[in-house]
Parts: structure tokens; C-alpha cells; sequence
């Protein structure tokens, strides 16, 4: 552990393997902090979309999953359909969907917050609908980190430079498997 208490050191970051990680229940809850933060960035990207490819937002796209299907909607009737943009704006809601099930749980229904202990791994739960759900840290860092990346993909989607030779979004098997590899699509 670091001289701060803040987290592995360097070495034992090396050795993460071979260690059991120690997650605490601020580090869980930071967590929070950034899924809430990066879904904002996720609908507001989506919604500037939307503006810029319709010229306004339809009062429809209220909350995050209507802006999204907005946005999805906006490109299959902007885009040239020779083009994979209408595929991947599907996959990409479609992809999505879990995680938002996954936001909304853990902002609307959220019971508890366990940092690890011993072998039992960090987690945050949460019930909805009296199902209840949990997430370990590992998975919620891997969530966090595709998220991440969505953001930029909202106008390489439904803005391309059809006209640029590495345009993605030409329907070619180097850029199919282009999209699963660096954006984790699902495409067929």
C-alpha cells in the first residue's frame, strides 16, 4: 500500500495478479461518482447530436435511453444506407441498454456499498422491482472503462468523413472488425 493509503504502489501495481485486490468502500463509491458522471457525458453527447443532425431536439428525448433512441433514429434518416452507420447506431443503443439497466439500478434502487474484504470482492448491490442485482468492483471498472469511450462515438457514427479513405464507417470487413476490436460493437 502506498505511504497515503491512497492505493497500490507502483511495484505492487505490477503484481496485481498475484495479490488480492484491496478496493475500500471510497474507492466504491468514487465509482459512483464517475458512472454518474460519464452517463452525463454520454446524453449530452447524444443530444448534440441530435441538434446538429435534426436542427432541434424533438421534446421526445427526455432522459437518457429517449435521447439515445432519438439519436439512433436521427442517423438511419440522415445516413446514406450503404453505409454501416444505421448498424452501428442500433448496436450501440442495443449495447447500451445493459449498461444503463445497470446506472438506473445503482441510481434509483442502490442498497449497499461493500468495499473488499478478505477473498469477498467489492460491490456495490441494488434492488429494483424486488429484484436484486450487484456489480463487483472489477466488472464496474470494466463497465467504466467502455464507457469511457462512447461519448467519441456519437458523431463517428453519425458524422463521418465519408470522403476520407479510413473512413470507418464504410461497410468493409477490416472496418466491422475494426468497430469490435477498438469499440467492443457487437456487430454481426
Amino acid at each position: 500500500m502506498s505511504l497515503y493509503g491512497l492505493g497500490p504502489t507502483c511495484h505492487e501495481f505490477s503484481k496485481r495478479d498475484e495479490m488480492p485486490l484491496d478496493v475500500t468502500f471510497h474507492q466504491m463509491s468514487g465509482a459512483i461518482g464517475s458512472l454518474i458522471l460519464l452517463w452525463s457525458r454520454i446524453e449530452r453527447s447524444a443530444r448534440d447530436d441530435v441538434v446538429r443532425l435534426l436542427g432541434f431536439l424533438p421534446g421526445k428525448a427526455h432522459g437518457i435511453k429517449a435521447v439515445i433512441g432519438t439519436w439512433e433514429g436521427a442517423v438511419v434518416e440522415t445516413q446514406p444506407p450503404d453505409t454501416l452507420c444505421s448498424l452501428l447506431a442500433a448496436t450501440l443503443r442495443s449495447q447500451l441498454q445493459g449498461q444503463l439497466d445497470i446506472r438506473n439500478g445503482i441510481c434509483h434502487g442502490l442498497i449497499g456499498i461493500m468495499g473488499s474484504v478478505g477473498d469477498v470482492p467489492a460491490a456495490l448491490s441494488w434492488e429494483l422491482n424486488g429484484l436484486k442485482h450487484s456489480i463487483s468492483w472489477e466488472e464496474l471498472q470494466s463497465s467504466l472503462g467502455w464507457l469511457s469511450k462512447i461519448p467519441s462515438a456519437f458523431p463517428m457514427i453519425s458524422d463521418p468523413a465519408l470522403d476520407r479513405l479510413d473512413c470507418r464507417v464504410v461497410d468493409t470487413i477490416e472496418n466491422r472488425e475494426w468497430w469490435r476490436a477498438e469499440w467492443g460493437l457487437l456487430l454481426p
